[in-house]
C-alpha cells in the first residue's frame, strides 16, 4: 500500500488557476513510502526503488491488448466501423458549422474560389477565340484545328479524375493550388511557343489544371457552408464562370484585331495579338493562386484524415471571423471535442519509409494513385451505382451541348462570313499588263487568262487572290505576303520570286520556266486584321450572359423546390 511510482506522484501535482502548484508536504515525508506496512504486507525486492510490481505490468499489457489486436482485425470490420465514425462526424459537423455562422470568412472564400473558376471558363474559351487567328500563324489544317479544340477536354477529363481523386488524399486547399499552378504554368507558356506541336502540349497540360480546379473548387466551399445555405451559394459561386466568359469575350475583342500589338524577332519568332489574348487570360488564374495561399485547408477534410486539433483550430478561426465582423467578438467557440473516423492506412508511411529514396516515391505515387483509383470505384459500389450513372448522363448531355456550341460558333460564324465575302469576289478576264509596278493590296480576286510581261509586284500584300490560266514572263516578286493565294494551269517564264510566301505548293497544275525561288519567307503569317471578327466576339459574349439567369433562379430557387426538379 505504500508503494508510489512516478505516474502516483505526478497525480499529486494539481492545475490550479493556471499553475501548477505542489501540495505541501509534512516534514520527514520522504520517508512515508517505506513506513506504515504491516508484518503481513508483501514487500518485493526493488520497491523502495521505485520499479513497478510485476502484477502492474501484467494489468497495464492486458489493457494494451486490444489496440494491439485492431492491426490484425479484418480490414472490411475497419472500413465498416470508419463508416459508422464518418457518419458521426458528418451530423457533428453539421451542427459545429451551424455555430460558426455564416458571415465574412465564406464570402471572403466565396470570391477566392470564383477566381478560380473564372480562371477555367477563360480557359475554355480561349481555343474558340483564337483558332481563327491561330490557324494562319501556325498553319493549321482542318484536322490540327479540330484536334486543338479536343485536347484541352481531353486533358480536362483526365484533371478531374486524377486531382480530383488527390484532393481526398492531399486535401482540398493544396490540390486547388497545384491545379492552378499547372493551368497558370502551361497557359502562359503556349502564349510563347511557336510550333504547333508544342502549343497542343501546352494546352494539353494547362487542361489538366482546368480538370482538377472544378470538381476541388465546390467540393472545397461546401465543406464552409451549412445545409441550409448550400445549395444557394454554390449556384451563386457558378456565376463566375459566366464571368470569366464574359472576361474572355471583351479581352478577345479589344485584343486580336489589333494586329499592330504583336512583334516579332527576326523572320522566324512572331507574337501576335492573339499571344497577347493568351497571355492576358492567365491573370485571372494567377489571381486565385495567390488569393488561396491566405485561406486555410478544408477543416472536413482534415477531420477525415485524423488531424484533430488542426481542424478545430481553422473551425475557431471561422466562428471568430464570423462573430467578429457580426458584433459579437464575446462569442466563444463552445465545440472542445470532434469525432474523427479511424484510421485504417498507417501501413503506407511504413513503407514509404524503407529502401532507397526512388522506392519510397514509388511507393508513395503508386499508393496514392490506388486510393484515387479506389474512390473512382467507390462511387460504383451498390450504394452509389445508379446516382453515379444518372449523374454522369446528365453532365454529359449538358456538357456534348454547352462546350459543344462553344467551340463549334467561332468557326460557323467565320464559315458564314467566308460566304459572304466569296460572294463579292471581282473576276477580271484578259487582262493585259506590262512594265507596272503593284505595290499595293489586291483582295478577293479573280484573274483569268491575263497577261503579265515585265512588271514588278513589291512589298505588296495578296489576300483571297487566285490566277487562272495566266502568263507571267520576266516578272519580278519580292517581299510579297500572302493568304490563299493560287496560281491555277499558269505558265511562269523568267521570273523571280524573291523574300516571298509564294512556295511552290502555291502554284497548282503551272509551268514553271526559268523561275527562280530566293530566300523564302518562313512560316505562316497574320497579315491583314479581320475587320468583321466582332460578330465572332458578340455571339461568345451573348452565349456567356445568357448563363445568368439561370443562376440566379438555380441559387432562389435551389433549396426551395429541390435539388432533382431544380436539374429538370
Amino acid at each position: 500500500d505504500g508503494y508510489r511510482n512516478t505516474n502516483q506522484v505526478s497525480d499529486d501535482y494539481r492545475y490550479q488557476d493556471g499553475n501548477y502548484d505542489e501540495p505541501a508536504q509534512e516534514e520527514d515525508a520522504q520517508s512515508d513510502v517505506t513506513e506504515g506496512h504491516d508484518e503481513d504486507d508483501e514487500v518485493y525486492e526493488g520497491e523502495y526503488q521505485g520499479i513497478p510490481h510485476p502484477d502492474d505490468i501484467k494489468e497495464k499489457q492486458k489493457k494494451r491488448a486490444p489496440a494491439v489486436d485492431d492491426e490484425y482485425r479484418d480490414r472490411v470490420d475497419l472500413m465498416a466501423e470508419r463508416m459508422e465514425d464518418e457518419e458521426q462526424l458528418a451530423h457533428q459537423y453539421e451542427n459545429i458549422i451551424e455555430e460558426c455562422g455564416h458571415g465574412r470568412f465564406q464570402w471572403t472564400l466565396f470570391f477566392v474560389l470564383g477566381l478560380a473558376l473564372m480562371a477555367d471558363g477563360v480557359e475554355v474559351f480561349v481555343v474558340g477565340f483564337v483558332l481563327p487567328s491561330a490557324e494562319k500563324d501556325m498553319c493549321l489544317t482542318s484536322s490540327n484545328k479540330g484536334m486543338l479544340g479536343l485536347i484541352v477536354y481531353l486533358g480536362m477529363m483526365v484533371g478531374a479524375v486524377l486531382l480530383g481523386g488527390l484532393a481526398d488524399k492531399l486535401g482540398r486547399r493544396q490540390c486547388l493550388i497545384i491545379s492552378l499552378a499547372i493551368n497558370a504554368a502551361f497557359a502562359l507558356l503556349s502564349s510563347f511557343v511557336q510550333g504547333y506541336g508544342f502549343f497542343l502540349f501546352c494546352r494539353l497540360i494547362s487542361g489538366l489544371g482546368i480538370g482538377g480546379t472544378l470538381p476541388i473548387v465546390f467540393a472545397y466551399f461546401s465543406e464552409f457552408l451549412s445545409r441550409e445555405k448550400r445549395g444557394e451559394h454554390l449556384s451563386w459561386l457558378c456565376m463566375f464562370w459566366m464571368i470569366g466568359g464574359i472576361y474572355a469575350s471583351a479581352m478577345a475583342w479589344s485584343i486580336i484585331p489589333h494586329y499592330g500589338w504583336g512583334f516579332s524577332m527576326g523572320t522566324k519568332y512572331h507574337f501576335h495579338s492573339w499571344r497577347v489574348f493568351v497571355l492576358v487570360c492567365a491573370l485571372p488564374c494567377i489571381a486565385s493562386l495567390v488569393a488561396l495561399k491566405f485561406m486555410p485547408e478544408s477543416p472536413r477534410f482534415l477531420l477525415e484524415i485524423g488531424k484533430h486539433d488542426e481542424a478545430w483550430m481553422i473551425l475557431k478561426q471561422v466562428h471568430d471571423t464570423n462573430m467578429r465582423a457580426k458584433g459579437e467578438p464575446e462569442r466563444v467557440f463552445t465545440v472542445s471535442y470532434i469525432k474523427t473516423p479511424k484510421q485504417v492506412d498507417e501501413f503506407i508511411e511504413i513503407q514509404s519509409s524503407t529502401g532507397t529514396w526512388y522506392q519510397r516515391w514509388l511507393v508513395r505515387i503508386t499508393t496514392t494513385l490506388k486510393q484515387v483509383w479506389d474512390n473512382v470505384l467507390y462511387c460504383l459500389t451498390a450504394q452509389y451505382r445508379m446516382n453515379t450513372l444518372m449523374l454522369a448522363v446528365v453532365w454529359f448531355t449538358m456538357a456534348l451541348s454547352y462546350y459543344g456550341l462553344i467551340v463549334w460558333f467561332p468557326d460557323m460564324i467565320r464559315y458564314f462570313q467566308d460566304e459572304a465575302y466569296d460572294s463579292r469576289v471581282k473576276i477580271f478576264d484578259e487582262e493585259e499588263v506590262s512594265h507596272f509596278t503593284f505595290n499595293f493590296t489586291l483582295e478577293n480576286q479573280i484573274h483569268r487568262n491575263g497577261e503579265y510581261k515585265n512588271d514588278k509586284f513589291i512589298g505588296m500584300k495578296f489576300k483571297e487572290v487566285k490566277f487562272e490560266d495566266s502568263l507571267f514572263e520576266n516578272c519580278y516578286f519580292e517581299d510579297v505576303r500572302s493568304t490563299e493565294t493560287f496560281f491555277e494551269n499558269c505558265t511562269i517564264i523568267s521570273t523571280v520570286f524573291y523574300n516571298t510566301d509564294l512556295y511552290e505548293h502555291k502554284f497548282i497544275d503551272c509551268r514553271l520556266i526559268n523561275t527562280t525561288f530566293m530566300e523564302e519567307k518562313e512560316g505562316c503569317h497574320i497579315d491583314f486584321e479581320e475587320d468583321n471578327d466582332f460578330l465572332i466576339y458578340l455571339v461568345s459574349f451573348l452565349g456567356s450572359l445568357s448563363v445568368l439567369p439561370g443562376n440566379i433562379i438555380s441559387a432562389l430557387l435551389m433549396d426551395k423546390i429541390g435539388r432533382i426538379k431544380m436539374i429538370g
